[in-house]
């Protein structure tokens, strides 16, 4: 990975993860691989999905436990043009936050540990509230025909990827146009982009 691009402060990661929605997982069992979208949560440093008892990634898992998840935010997509006068593809680009895991997959058991993980769940997904609390007995058939899975994370890489790399010729040529076409994810773009290379530079 580039190091301008690499980020290590846990809080910007944890925000990543907790403000995304779902995640790829990555599943590999006799040399062939299954990745799947999966609605996820983040409690302290492990990822929790669940899902079915018997559908195909948990039957794999009982094969294979060793996992990879990834979570990607997408921000502007950089045109060709807009660092670059030369009439080149290459310049085109994606800026985005991404976040890498590699870990190992554990089945979690107990209807205490499953209620917690979906409350987490629930507080990440409807924040609202308008629910009620899965101490209810009512849930007690859903939970128990449900998995919960915890992925054990084992390595951990995060990429935000914002121009931090380029000259300051490039860079305000790149800030010029995507400013111009101005969407909202346009202007958020901008703000990360100097929030970045400030950072990078040490402001």
């Amino acid at each position: 990975m580039n190091p301008n691009f690499e980020i290590k402060e846990k809080t910007l990661i944890y925000d990543v993860l907790d403000k995304s929605e779902y995640g790829t997982l990555a599943l590999c069992v006799e040399n062939k691989p299954y990745a799947v979208p999966v609605n996820f949560v983040r409690i302290d440093n492990d990822i929790y999905f669940h899902g079915a008892l018997k559908n195909k990634k948990m039957k794999m898992l009982e094969k294979n436990p060793n996992v990879s998840f990834s979570v990607v935010e997408n921000y502007a997509l950089i045109d060709s043009d807009f660092s670059s006068t030369e009439g080149l593809a290459c310049p085109a680009t994606q800026f985005f936050k991404s976040v890498s895991i590699d870990g190992v997959a554990v089945m979690q058991e107990g209807r205490d540990v499953k209620a917690k993980v979906f409350e987490a769940f629930m507080r990440k997904l409807q924040p609202k509230g308008g629910y009620k609390s899965f101490s209810d007995r009512e849930y007690d058939t859903a939970i128990k025909s449900t998995a919960v899975v915890k992925i054990e994370v084992e390595t951990l890489s995060c990429k935000f990827k914002f121009g931090q790399h380029l000259n300051e010729e490039r860079f305000e040529m790149i800030v010029s146009h995507i400013l111009e076409r101005g969407t909202q994810i346009d202007r958020e773009t901008v703000r990360l982009m100097k929030a970045q290379r400030g950072a990078k530079d040490g402001i």
